[in-house]
């Protein structure tokens, strides 16, 4: 063999090699997606994913907290005077338990959520305390009487105005109109679960639901995108602002303030948005077709790392923001405004970058802000 001919063999084998190494220094903390190969993910994957595995654990759960709220408000109207308060504790305990299942299901409303327009039956806000007064006295009872009760005195809403700011006694009307609301708040769980069911048994890749699988991945991606903007525009950056500020200034009318769940209520949202975003870093790398495919990874599958890496350095922001607010509360307002400017950051990745990188047009909703 001349010189020149082992020079060569020797190249080849170092080349060889190189790759093998590199993978050897990745330490074996690192992100699965560092450590192994991501496959490609087609919209089919991802549609399993949301559908079967995000979305439908996400509307069981709703359900089976909702389910556990009718018995346990039903045991407030009828515990015995001495039992009243601690009747009242369970209840509150069951509705925050309900009240957090159903964010982190609506913090991306896909599907059924969108069709039945549950978020407005039964998460209005602002609720109208005149109009829970006139239900109390119509007492309504029945899923078709409760229809002709304005959707402003109905949901988790209302419900929180019967526990906390005005609470119902036991055998009082407002408890047995507490009890209504209870049940029609449960009817919806129990209809958006069979409706997540049937979803998530859809053959995406079938040749009749390719138009259908088009639309929803649209859908999942606009909503993922209002999902963001109503964190930061409705529930924080909004309140704020309509408070004022200096001498003047009120406290803001944050989501769940009466209960006192508004930083709960804000974990919960973005738990729900931050799950559909990024691969929790000690997480295995999902199998296409079996597992909830964040768009992180979905982005990763298709070669563009660098789009993945801002759209996780971008979540990772919003992370650190929102832990200072949960560590500090809602007196600080600077934190509050930081957390709804890198939501808004994360936002416009969304729109301009991620969204084209998934042949997605944003379209406006009324979550946008002014």
């Amino acid at each position: 063999m001349t010189a020149a001919q082992h020079m060569l063999r020797t190249s080849l084998w170092l080349a060889a090699l190189a790759p093998l190494a590199a993978q050897a220094q990745v330490p074996a903390t690192a992100p699965a997606w560092q450590r192994n190969a991501v496959p490609f993910y087609d919209t089919v994957h991802a549609l399993q994913g949301i559908y079967g595995h995000w979305a439908l654990p996400r509307a069981q759960d709703f359900d089976r907290s909702a389910r556990t709220l009718v018995p346990t408000v039903a045991a407030l109207c009828q515990a015995p005077a001495a039992d009243g308060q601690a009747a009242l504790s369970a209840a509150r305990s069951t509705w925050q338990a309900t009240t957090r299942a159903w964010e982190q299901l609506a913090a991306v409303s896909v599907g059924p959520v969108i069709s039945r327009r549950s978020q407005r039956a039964i998460d209005f806000a602002p609720t109208r305390p005149v109009l829970i007064d006139k239900a109390i006295a119509a007492q309504p009872q029945g899923a078709r009487a409760f229809e002709r009760i304005g959707t402003p005195a109905k949901g988790l809403p209302a419900l929180e105005w019967l526990l906390w700011t005005r609470p119902a006694q036991p055998g009082s009307p407002a408890c047995s109109y507490a009890h209504e609301v209870a049940q029609d708040v449960a009817r919806e769980s129990a209809a958006l679960t069979k409706a997540f069911t049937d979803a998530a048994a859809t053959d995406w890749g079938a040749e009749d639901e390719q138009e259908g699988s088009t639309q929803a991945i649209s859908e999942f991606v606009n909503q993922w995108v209002g999902g963001i903007e109503r964190l930061r525009w409705a529930q924080m950056d909004k309140p704020l602002r309509a408070a004022g500020s200096g001498s003047g200034a009120r406290t803001p009318d944050y989501p769940r303030t009466a209960s006192g769940n508004t930083l709960a209520a804000w974990a919960a949202t973005w738990d729900g948005l931050r799950s559909v975003t990024t691969l929790p870093a000690s997480a295995d790398i999902p199998a296409a077709g079996e597992a909830l495919v964040p768009l992180e990874m979905y982005l990763r599958g298709k070669g563009l790392n660098p789009l993945a890496d801002r759209l996780r350095r971008a979540t990772d922001k919003v992370d650190a923001s929102l832990a200072q607010v949960q560590k500090n509360g809602l007196k600080d307002k600077a934190a509050i405004q930081q957390t709804a400017r890198d939501l808004a950051a994360l936002k416009f990745l969304a729109e301009s970058e991620v969204a084209p990188a998934l042949q997605v047009s944003i379209g406006f909703s009324d979550a946008d802000g002014d």
